[in-house]
């Protein structure tokens, strides 16, 4: 209560009556519950709280259930906050890719032509760049794989030497102790190009640094 307000309610009631007039529970009728002093009122509140964070997970549950139309709807509005949101871009493109018909599981077959010229995919995979650029290993080794499947946004060699060198000493990769699948993707790929383009790659990756998507009239970040 602000001074001059208290000091007016003073001019009135002797302290004793302000006190009781102030802090005495509200009366309510017979068999009501005061909901400031209910030994329920704990309970309610727990029932009723929901976790801020539960909305940022759907969209990643849903994709992980392989529900990827109801997933899109709840990543599209997270990838594109930009900056900091990468897992969501990765996961929002990985679903735009299956919905332009990328196979989710490894060995199946598939047209390559059809998906490369579908605007799903290619949207998909703008995304999937975005996070890679930015620094996000997993949609990294997912560039990986795209360049093995001849799906990469190029034919560059130079560019697959680049990205296996930035995946490889990916700094939150080795801090997490991410460990890769045992397909051989990444021997697979070296293998794929030559020495010089390797070397090549691993001197652009050296100079490498990230680059961070940012909405419409938002200033991009390095």
């Amino acid at each position: 209560m602000k001074p001059f307000v208290q000091a007016a309610f003073c001019l009135c009631l002797s302290s004793a009556l302000l006190a009781s007039v102030l802090f005495a529970p509200t009366a309510l009728a017979d068999g009501q519950e005061n909901p400031r002093t209910s030994p329920h009122y704990e309970v309610r509140e727990r029932y009723n709280y929901r976790d801020p964070q539960a909305a940022y997970w759907e969209g990643f549950e849903l994709k992980n259930e392989g529900d990827c139309e109801a997933a899109i709807e709840r990543l599209r509005p997270l990838a594109r906050n930009g900056r900091g949101y990468e897992s969501a871009q990765h996961a929002y493109g990985l679903c735009l890719m299956s919905l332009g018909g990328l196979p989710t599981e490894s060995g199946t077959n598939f047209d390559a032509e059809k998906v490369r010229g579908n605007d799903q995919f290619l949207q998909g995979r703008i995304w999937v760049m975005r996070a890679a650029n930015a620094g996000n290993f997993q949609a990294q080794r997912t560039l990986l794989a795209l360049y093995a499947a001849n799906l990469g946004p190029d034919s560059d060699p130079v560019e697959i030497g680049k990205w296996l060198r930035l995946y490889d000493v990916n700094p939150l990769r080795l801090t997490l102790g991410a460990t890769d699948q045992n397909d051989g993707l990444r021997s697979h790929l070296q293998q794929s190009i030559a020495r010089s383009d390797y070397l090549d790659g691993k001197e652009l990756a050296r100079n490498w640094t990230p680059t961070y998507w940012a909405p419409p009239g938002v200033q991009h970040h390095r």
